[in-house]
């Protein structure tokens, strides 16, 4: 049964909540990631969280595009409200970072400068939405038109993940091998499907589509498929290489891409609890609202925590750690953002 607008959203603003906290999980995962031994328990732990993870950034732009590429906003709209907004969100929540490293971690006032410039690690994100918003006039009439939607979905699929991943895999085995095809699939210069687009686009795809019973199961499938191959293929590379390295976890992963269509399909059809009722579904909306300053928030409680207080993924058994401070700190951040977005002005511009 195809579903109402009202559920949709419902089952976006679950999805979005959902997302905040599993970033959260991410950068607590990769915390001593890279500087754990790869034999350790701790950091097969590490690789479990940050594979069962890895779906939250792709899944938060599925989420745009469903509303952005359905939508009727013009350029100079999406300009005046959504891009601003994040250029706001940016300097104050740039300076606030570059703040906390020239006065609590004494770095220099030219590196505080340049931090400020170049945002936080998590703020990457930022300029990424940005580039995609600038585009969504472009995309738009491809959305809305199945066969070209299909046809950049299938460039996608081939440019995007399957040729970058069998150079992945290339990269193991024979660094000549991989030179010479990382040089001859540069001769193309082929960029129009590449990057975050293609999730843009497939999530505006999945949001109108309804897939049969046994299409489902094999979304579901191919989902356990991706984490599994993200979870071994990143410790067998890690092991081979002496050192962890993020080669499967890259979002053009092709392991990372059927995780976030199976998180996609799950949500769509078992994250609406229309039994919730209206109030149920307003205290959704209401923590949805708030999972951008979550998102803004949270690495300043995971520095604190581990600056001030010695607590880090490292303080207990990882397997523990990591879901205990997700928890903790993922819910002090929505708790921030809560309060911040009583604040008038700072809840239109910076959360």
């Amino acid at each position: 049964m195809e579903q109402t607008g009202s559920q949709r959203v419902a089952c976006y603003d679950v999805l979005r909540v959902a997302a905040t906290f599993a970033v959260v999980a991410l950068h607590l995962s990769a915390q001593h990631w890279a500087d754990t031994d790869v034999y350790s328990t701790a950091w097969q732990a590490f690789n479990l969280y940050d594979s069962l993870v890895r779906w939250t950034v792709p899944v938060f732009v599925m989420i745009s595009g469903v509303f952005f590429l359905a939508g009727t906003q013009s350029l100079r709209q999406i300009l005046r409200k959504n891009v601003l907004r994040i250029v706001t969100a940016f300097v104050f929540w740039s300076a606030l970072y570059a703040a906390y490293a020239y006065f609590i971690n004494k770095c220099a006032l030219s590196t505080a400068v340049t931090l400020f410039f170049s945002g936080h690690y998590h703020m990457w994100f930022l300029f990424m939405i940005v580039g995609l918003y600038l585009i969504v006039p472009l995309l738009r009439p491809i959305a809305q038109n199945e066969t070209l939607l299909r046809y950049f979905l299938l460039l996608a699929l081939v440019f995007n993940f399957l040729l970058p991943q069998l150079g992945a895999l290339l990269s193991l085995f024979s660094w000549q091998l991989y030179s010479s095809y990382l040089s001859l699939s540069g001769m193309v210069y082929y960029h129009f499907t590449l990057g975050f687009a293609a999730y843009f686009m497939l999530g505006y795809y999945l949001s109108r589509k309804e897939l049969s019973p046994t299409a489902v199961r094999w979304c579901y499938a191919l989902g356990v498929f991706g984490l599994i191959v993200t979870v071994v293929m990143t410790s067998y590379a890690s092991r081979r290489l002496g050192t962890a390295t993020v080669l499967f976890y890259n979002y053009d992963s092709v392991g990372v891409l059927l995780m976030c269509l199976a998180v996609f399909v799950f949500a769509r059809r078992h994250l609406n609890f229309p039994s919730l009722g209206e109030k149920g579904h307003a205290r959704i909306r209401a923590l949805s609202r708030w999972s951008f300053g979550a998102y803004l928030v949270h690495p300043l409680f995971i520095e604190t925590f581990d600056q001030f207080l010695g607590i880090n993924t490292l303080s207990c058994n990882a397997f523990f750690s990591v879901p205990l401070l997700t928890l903790l700190i993922g819910t002090l951040s929505f708790l921030v953002s809560a309060l911040l977005s009583r604040i008038p002005l700072v809840n239109k511009y910076f959360v």
